[in-house]
């Protein structure tokens, strides 16, 4: 919604054609846009074998009309930007560090357990007699991050991968011991998590008056 301010302000100072260019709108990650490996190993054989492990490229829209350009749409932009933050106000730091903490610790302690350690090992095990040495999920795509594209290289190992983690159940390891650690920690936070949720709540209402009251994206 923060967005829906900075377009409103923008079309109110003349720009009717922007419709939110360069903003990073939130969504959810799937299977076909998430980057196709982590600490746990693969997402699955289907993605391995069509696209290795690079990230599945959304279809590029046509191109419309050029978006406005110069000194004038620039400083409004900044302008319109300045206006949306001084309208809803700073985001609750506070709860926002800890949260991000939280997380930190817990991937950390998590790639530590003893029940990774031991799924990971059987995961590496079964990449080598697969012929693909390997001894760490996390950075196995590393190695084919500059290509373009996926290469029959790259596809082979990443199918070995999916197979060695469903072999290992490395996913389901690794899932399980990190709710464990995640569940500890909000139990030990849970005032401070629950004063930044509120925080946040309260940030969204402001938000949804402001766009309320009129601020509301015009139809172009």
């Amino acid at each position: 919604m923060r967005n829906a301010l900075v377009v409103s302000c923008m079309r109110r100072a003349g720009y009717t054609g922007f419709s939110g260019d360069g903003l990073q709108e939130a969504r959810p990650p799937d299977n076909a846009t998430a980057l196709p490996a982590g600490a746990w190993g693969y997402l699955g054989a289907e993605v391995a074998g069509v696209q290795g492990f690079h990230a599945h490229r959304r279809a590029v829209p046509e191109a419309g009309a050029a978006p406005a350009a110069g000194e004038a749409y620039d400083a409004a932009r900044v302008d319109c930007h300045r206006q949306a933050s001084d309208r809803i106000g700073a985001p609750p730091g506070p709860g926002a560090d800890l949260i991000g903490r939280l997380f930190s610790e817990s991937m950390a302690v998590t790639g530590k357990d003893e029940r990774v350690v031991a799924a990971t090992g059987q995961w590496s095990a079964c990449m080598a007699a697969a012929g693909f040495g390997a001894d760490d999920p996390a950075t196995l795509p590393e190695r084919f991050r500059t290509a373009a594209e996926a290469t029959p290289a790259e596809l082979a190992t990443a199918r070995a991968d999916a197979d060695c983690t469903t072999r290992s159940n490395l996913a389901a390891i690794w899932f399980t011991v990190l709710a464990g650690y995640q569940r500890q920690q909000i139990d030990r936070n849970a005032a401070a998590l629950n004063a930044h949720r509120e925080a946040v709540r309260a940030q969204d209402a402001k938000l949804a008056r402001l766009l309320a009251e009129g601020d509301t994206v015009p139809t172009p």
